[in-house]
């Protein structure tokens, strides 16, 4: 009964949510204007009228000066403005095109001549380019960046690592252009489907915080995935984008949720003149460059054929159209502005693998006839997409262990026969009849070299709207929307192409918002919003033709990439999603005196629906491909109801809340000086599961903490962390310089700025830390079984190994041996070793101390340079630790995932920035950071990626953050030509209207951690690894050129046996016995450049109706890394170059994109 009424409370909610959305909406209104009214002896000028015109919109907004001179105007939309200041006995003084940026406060001060009213002054404010009003470490990427500078996929959030203190590259993947991660960062990636990503993560640390720590935002309120940390689940078209601000710190109290950047988008608005655009983007691999990377030379100068890798180009063929309109719908009054872009991606790339022949699967058919291996050989879709075979030979593929192993025939690798009967493990060992050549050498290829094809067909819809409502000069209504459409046919490249494992992908994401502004009086403005973010897919439904009846088998033992077959196998694939978030904020801003104090709160209420059934599906393992035609796996991994043995029920009603309230202060008790002073306070509260199935580790103490340990039933992992209050401060101040020094101080009068900055910030944990506890016993297991042997087949009988009864992953039979039911002593299975994820009870909000420093000075020309310190000290950030490795282990736990708050980091870096903003014609910014940051772990997973070589002694893992760079540059500009500017003549069309932009990209390496491939015994007997070497003997000469890098063992001559112990020392493999010999990251990577540029010519076009006067048509060309400079992959945690035992230790695994180029048409009116 009461489910059903909590069921009718929600569907009322989103009911009420939706009634309220078709009436109250506006986008996001946040920018201000403030200021000081003065006579020429810098008096205060009380009473005042102010009068504030939207140039864009008509719009008008009127107050009068306080005593103290001082006026505010609030709730601003971004563009530009007129500003008009009148007293009597002074002249009317007039500021034209003042450019105020969305979410920000902007100071404009004027100086009233004395003079008669009906006298006017009229000053050009264009480019304001001193900040005087915060201490924000930030920018404002405006709409011509947006319009003009490269961008991969359109995507803007491609920008945001312009602004300072931010680092990012945009690297791009070799062959499928894809976003390269930031070392070891797992989770769905960025702008991999250019701007319907559905969980978009940009690659991105500002000021040394986690990528998972960014906060984004779409007009005004939270677009975050509530699953996937830093990620944003719309990302808007360039043509529906008019602003985006991003700060590495903000220290005003409305920005909270995340430490990280905070990243502020704002959509484009409709005016009272008609504009639109129409466009269209082709990209053709045929116009790419292939990286400069063919593999790396041996000790003897040659690059053989097991050294040889193939360059690579960019494979996308994308094709992206779209367009936008809009303009008035009552004039001064009524607005509209909507837009929609369009891809088709029908791209292929190649790649090379070992395949399995079809002479094998042959074999297998005629000498196995109804074994399950025989009928997924017979399966349609079963044969790998090939594009063309390659040579390898056996010497090339085993090496030493050629002779005992292989045999070279036509066609392939001969590596001996099938052998026993069906049912019958293989016994292991190199001679006839065991796993290694099975019943011998028959002359018939059962593996052969490939190259295979990687196709990706993709069909992606935006669709955006906004409609802006001015009711009266007091009041105004908007609504705003973005739908994402995508579907994907996805090739899996671990199953090697083949048809019968493609994935069909449906995602829907979309958000709608709503805001009222309401103007009480002159000094007292309402703010409340609302808003609606949904991420959704039914993959299952979308796949419905892919046979998930076909369990994912692996063929290990062999000196290459494990032989797959069936399509992927993760509880996310086929998974159905439905996550929700409704947020409801309101604010108020107050004037008095010369303070402008803004308060308020907001509740954002998350609902993840998700039902991850593909755990459902088996996994299993085979030693050797005569193991697999004889139906004996070794291993299994299967998702079940422990009670049942059946397939467990994966539906999931997480849910969680973020409730904040915050005040700030930003005063201005002199002319030349702004305080601001904040405090904010935010409860995230632990993640509850409507249906009652959470259960968490309740560990025993010392020794016992595992094998005492009880699996309970909880309300939420964790206990409420509520104690999160947040002060923040900031200041800029601009010297009286003429004060100071008379008239020479006057040449830097308003010209200087000091700001500065201090304050705490939390960070909201992602829901996938916590999310997979959802999986734990009683009502579901995880189970990972091993091992089935000759001595021990199919585990003692816990492997059932079959084929599913449908198509779906429900189908497979029901495993007796599983169905034991549940140790009521502890909670776990009577039966097997089954995966855990819990948490301490204590798990704090991670707790960052920000603070920076810096000086602005204006230079001639609107040239802006400053220089400013930047740091901060992280607490309580997580990491995922398995407690096998800590305690003695639990015969019943298989693994056993915590979330331990002990991980904190620290950074500290020197910013120097030169800008100069888009005025007459030319724009230009330089960042440059010299920085380190350094933690015991660089994100919190989960994924193997971020594993830790000593996770039982968290002292040893401290260095640089996987992501540190100390060297980070960056220049951007834009140039529209001189020469023949807006002339109608025929010279004028031809040879004016070029456009030139571009990104210059640079930073030293990325720090990387050697490695041995051995593990070490914890306290509980598990092993963990792989492990740092014990003994590092010194003498490496660190170079990290390309050049460094393209000879055998990059910068380690010789190779790593010269440098470091390369294996264990003797005894017991415990850590006490072999602590490591070299620290966390001690080496560093290959360094990266890239220029990135925009050509356009644009050509006008005869004035037509509602085309207005002036419309015109570009054509541009795109390069991303036009001067083709090779850039290397950085080195991940299982990178094979950072194993010293290996021959290429020290060599990078491959390069990144070569040229791309890209053509776009545009029409514009």
């Amino acid at each position: 009964m009461h489910r059903g009424l909590a069921r009718l409370f929600n569907a009322l909610m989103v009911g009420v949510l939706i009634i309220t959305l078709s009436f109250i909406a506006h986008a996001q209104f946040r920018a201000a204007l403030q200021g000081a009214v003065t006579d020429s002896s810098g008096g205060a000028v009380s009473g005042a009228t102010v009068t504030l015109t939207n140039n864009e919109t008509g719009r008008t907004q009127q107050i009068t000066t306080n005593e103290d001179g001082f006026y505010r105007f609030s709730s601003l939309a971004p563009g530009k403005y007129n500003l008009t200041v009148e007293q009597g006995n002074f002249k009317k003084q007039t500021l034209e095109d003042i450019n105020v940026a969305a979410e920000i406060t902007q100071g404009v001060d004027v100086a009233l001549e004395v003079g008669g009213i009906t006298e006017t002054v009229t000053v050009n404010d264009e480019a304001t380019t001193l900040e005087t009003e915060n201490a924000s470490v930030q920018k404002t990427i405006g709409t011509q960046e947006i319009r003009n500078l490269p961008q991969n996929g359109r995507d803007p959030f491609e920008l945001l690592r312009l602004a300072p203190g931010v680092f990012g590259d945009g690297a791009r993947g070799g062959g499928n252009g894809n976003a390269v991660n930031l070392p070891n960062t797992p989770g769905p990636g960025g702008s991999n489907n250019s701007i319907f990503q559905s969980e978009n993560v940009p690659q991105i640390s500002a000021a040394g915080q986690r990528v998972t720590a960014n906060n984004y935002q779409l007009d005004g309120v939270s677009v975050n995935s509530l699953q996937q940390g830093g990620a944003s689940v719309i990302t808007p078209n360039q043509e529906s984008v008019k602003e985006i601000i991003i700060s590495s710190s903000a220290f005003s109290a409305e920005d909270g949720r995340n430490s990280g950047a905070q990243v502020r988008a704002v959509s484009q608005n409709g005016t009272n003149e008609f504009h639109g655009s129409a466009l269209f983007k082709y990209n053709d691999p045929g116009w790419n460059a292939r990286n400069r990377f063919n593999g790396i030379p041996d000790a003897n100068g040659q690059i053989t054929a097991t050294r040889f890798v193939p360059s690579q180009r960019v494979e996308q063929r994308y094709k992206t159209f779209g367009g936008s309109i809009g303009g008035p719908i009552i004039k001064n009054r009524f607005f509209f502005f909507t837009s929609y872009e369009g891809l088709r991606n029908n791209s292929n790339n190649t790649y090379e693998a070992y395949i399995e022949t079809s002479q094998y699967r042959q074999q297998v058919i005629n000498r196995r006839p109804g074994s399950i291996a025989a009928t997924i050989f017979q399966t349609p879709g079963i044969e790998p997409r090939v594009a063309g075979f390659l040579p390898r030979t056996c010497a090339q593929t085993f090496g030493v262990a050629a002779a005992a192993r292989c045999r070279d025939v036509p066609g392939g690798l001969d590596l001996g026969s099938i052998a026993g009967t069906r049912g019958v493990y293989l016994p292991f060992g190199p001679g006839i009849g065991q796993v290694d050549i099975g019943g011998g050498f028959d002359g018939i290829p059962d593996v052969v070299y490939a190259l295979l094809n990687d196709p990706t067909r993709q069909r992606g819809n935006q669709f955006n709207f906004r409609f802006d409502y001015n009711i009266n000069d007091t009041n105004q209504l908007a609504l705003s929307s973005y739908i994402t459409t995508r579907r994907d046919i996805s090739n899996d490249r671990g199953s090697r192409s083949r048809p019968g494992s493609d994935i069909i992908d449906a995602p829907l994401p979309f958000v709608v918002t709503g805001i009222l502004i309401s103007n009480i009086n002159s000094t007292l403005v309402n703010e409340f919003r609302t808003n609606f973010t949904r991420f959704s897919s039914n993959q299952v439904k979308a796949s419905a033709e892919t046979n998930f009846g076909i369990p994912r088998l692996e063929v290990e033992g062999l000196p290459f990439d494990r032989i797959r077959f069936g399509a992927p196998r993760a509880e996310t694939t086929p998974g159905i999603f439905s996550q929700n978030t409704v947020e409801i904020a309101d604010s108020l801003t107050t004037v008095f005196g010369s303070h402008a104090v803004r308060f308020g709160g907001s509740f954002r209420r998350e609902f993840n629906d998700n039902n991850l059934s593909g755990g459902a599906r088996p996994l299993y393992s085979f030693v050797g491909l005569f193991n697999l035609a004889n139906d004996t796996p070794i291993f299994e991994a299967i998702n079940t109801d422990p009670t049942t043995g059946a397939p467990a029920d994966a539906a999931r009603k997480l849910r969680s809340n973020d409730t904040s309230f915050f005040i700030q202060d930003d005063w201005k008790p002199f002319p030349n000086l702004t305080l601001n002073l904040g405090l904010r306070y935010e409860y995230f509260s632990p993640l509850t599961d409507r249906l009652g199935r959470l259960t968490n580790l309740e560990t025993g103490t010392g020794a016992q903490t595992l094998t005492n340990a009880k699996l309970v039933k909880v309300e939420s992992l964790s206990d409420p962390d509520k104690n999160n209050f947040a002060p923040r401060f900031g200041f800029a101040y601009s010297p009286k310089f003429s004060n100071m020094f008379g008239s020479f101080g006057e040449r830097l009068e308003n010209k200087i700025v000091i700001r500065g900055g201090a304050g705490i910030y939390y960070n909201r944990i992602p829901s996938v830390v916590f999310a997979n506890a959802a999986g734990n016993p009683p009502n579901f297991a995880r189970y990972n079984i091993c091992c089935g042997t000759e001595g021990s087949p199919y585990a003692g009988g816990q492997i059932v190994y079959a084929l599913g009864s449908n198509n779906t992953t429900t189908g497979y039979p029901i495993n007796p041996v599983l169905a034991t039911g549940i140790n009521p002593a502890n909670g776990l299975p009577n039966v097997g070793r089954v995966e855990i994820y819990g948490s301490p009870r204590r798990v704090p909000n991670a707790e960052v101390y920000k603070y920076s420093l810096d000086l602005q000075y204006e230079l001639p020309y609107q040239i802006v340079t400053s220089i400013g310190y930047e740091g901060n000290q992280s607490r309580n950030l997580i990491r995922l630790v398995n407690q096998n490795f800590l305690f003695q282990a639990n015969p019943n736990i298989f693994a056993a995932f915590f979330a331990t708050p002990d991980v904190n980091a620290s950074y500290n870096g020197m910013n120097l920035r030169v800008e100069r903003r888009f005025t007459n014609h030319f724009q230009v910014t330089a960042n440059y950071r010299f920085a380190k940051s350094i933690d015991t772990l660089s994100n919190e997973g989960p994924g193997a990626v971020t594993n830790q070589t000593y996770p039982i002694d968290l002292r040893q893992e401290r260095g640089p953050s996987d992501y540190d760079v100390r060297h980070n540059f960056n220049l951007s500009g834009l140039l529209e030509s001189p020469f023949f500017r807006n002339q109608k003549t025929l010279a004028g069309k031809l040879l004016g209207g070029f456009e030139l932009s571009g990104i210059l990209t640079y930073h030293t390496g990325f720090p990387w951690t050697p490695k041995i491939e051995q593990g070490l015994r914890g306290a509980g007997g598990d092993f963990f690894g792989p492990v740092r070497p014990v003994r590092y003997f010194g003498g490496v000469q660190q170079n990290t050129s390309n050049n460094s890098f393209l000879q055998p063992n990059g910068y380690f001559t010789g190779g790593g046996s010269r440098y470091f112990q390369t294996t264990l020392n003797p005894g017991d493999p415990t850590y006490q016995n072999n602590p490591p010999g070299i620290g966390r990251n001690s080496f560093r990577g290959p360094n990266y450049f890239a220029v990135d540029m925009s050509v356009a010519k644009r050509f006008g076009l005869p004035a037509f109706g509602v085309l207005g006067e002036s419309p015109n048509l570009e054509l541009k060309f795109n390069f991303f890394n036009i001067f083709n400079n090779l850039n290397l992959q950085p080195f991940g945690f299982f990178s094979s170059g950072t194993f010293v035992n290996r021959p290429n230790f020290g060599e990078v695994d491959g390069a990144l994109a070569g040229r791309v180029v890209e053509f776009q048409a545009r029409f514009r009116f």
